[in-house]
Formats: structure tokens, C-alpha cells, sequence
């Protein structure tokens, strides 16, 4: 049976539309799993640490004195295409981009999501040594500590020095320009930190 033209663009019409909302659906649900969106709550899933005098958080990384802690939980304010503003603690911090990062070939996005997420392992991180438990509590690597304890502790180390978690030397920075290497041994323990 023929259906007139009409009845075929109706048709059509409702499968697009089907077709459009599905696909807004399933961007939705991502967006919800994730929590990435502007004015979501979020956590910090490792230490970080900002630069509290600028209220700057580097997608390198840097190992600054201060310490915004594992499970903080903090509020997306605004997300751009070079930086992502959140609020922590009543104070706004700019997340920044970087040209190393961005080379590697992480987007802004990726990157912040490797730090920050939807729930915090303090489950984990209760099951970890000691040595681990205390240097994620001092937001400082000790040696002794585990890879997992370090990654809780320091966060990953910026992708384009440290591009794979397998080798036993990982390299953070201090600052743009002193450099910290954390070594372990074929165990994954550090054994030293220089």
C-alpha cells in the first residue's frame, strides 16, 4: 500500500525527532554519570595542589605547598575551552589548560576528570599501608609508599613527562621550573624521591 507523500514526511519527521531526543538522551545520561557539567558537585578523587595565592589548579599538575584534599568536594562554576572554574570551600579557583597537556593529546575535559569525579575511594585508601595512609593524609610522597598511595597523594603525573603509569620513574614538577622524579622498584614501591 502507497502511503501519500504527507503520511511519508510525517513518518520521517517523528523518526528524527525520535532519533534527536535519543541521542540528547543518551548526552544527558553521560553528562549525569560523569558530573561534568556547570553547577554540578563533584569530588577531588586524589590531593591536589593549587596555587592559593592566584586560586589557579594546573592540568600539569605542579606539587605547590598547598593542598586541596582527596574527596573535597567542589562546585562547577563555569566550563570554557581553556580553563573550568569551580568553587571550593566559598572560593572560586581557575582549572587551567596547558599547551604541554593539550599536545599529549588529553583534552581539558579528560584531564579534569582524571582528578575529579562523582565519589571518593576512601574505602580504598583505608585498606592501603601506613606509610601510604600517612602520606596521603600529608599530601607529600614518602618512600616506602605505593604507586596507588602516590596517585592518591600527588594525583597522576602530567601525561606528556609521564605518559604511561608502568615505568618505575614518574615525574611531577614543582613548579615550571624544578622537578620532582618519584622512583620505585619493580614491586611499585618508592624507594626514592629526588
Amino acid at each position: 500500500m502507497k502511503l501519500p507523500i504527507n503520511a511519508i514526511s510525517i513518518r520521517t519527521i517523528i523518526l528524527v525527532i525520535g532519533t534527536v531526543a535519543m541521542s540528547n538522551a543518551l548526552v544527558v545520561s553521560a553528562e549525569e554519570k560523569s558530573g561534568f557539567k556547570e553547577g554540578a558537585t563533584m569530588v577531588a578523587k586524589v590531593n591536589l595542589h593549587p596555587d592559593q595565592k592566584r586560586k589557579v589548579l594546573y592540568a600539569l599538575n605542579y606539587q605547590l605547598p598547598s593542598i586541596l584534599p582527596m574527596c573535597a568536594k567542589v562546585k562547577i562554576e563555569d566550563i570554557g575551552k581553556k580553563e573550568i572554574e569551580f568553587v571550593y570551600q566559598g572560593i572560586t579557583y581557575r582549572y587551567l589548560w596547558d599547551k604541554h597537556t593539550k599536545k599529549a593529546g588529553q583534552s581539558l575535559e579528560e584531564n579534569f576528570k582524571q582528578y575529579f569525579g562523582t565519589s571518593c575511594e576512601d574505602a580504598k585508601v583505608a585498606n592501603l599501608s601506613q606509610a601510604d595512609q600517612d602520606g596521603i593524609k600529608s599530601g607529600q610522597p614518602q618512600v616506602g609508599m605505593t604507586k596507588e598511595g602516590i596517585l592518591f597523594t600527588m594525583g597522576r603525573p602530567p601525561i606528556h613527562a609521564t605518559p604511561t603509569l608502568e615505568t618505575n620513574t614518574w615525574m611531577y614538577w614543582s613548579n615550571k621550573w624544578v622537578r620532582k622524579a618519584i622512583d620505585f622498584d619493580d614491586k611499585g614501591v618508592v624507594t626514592q624521591i629526588r
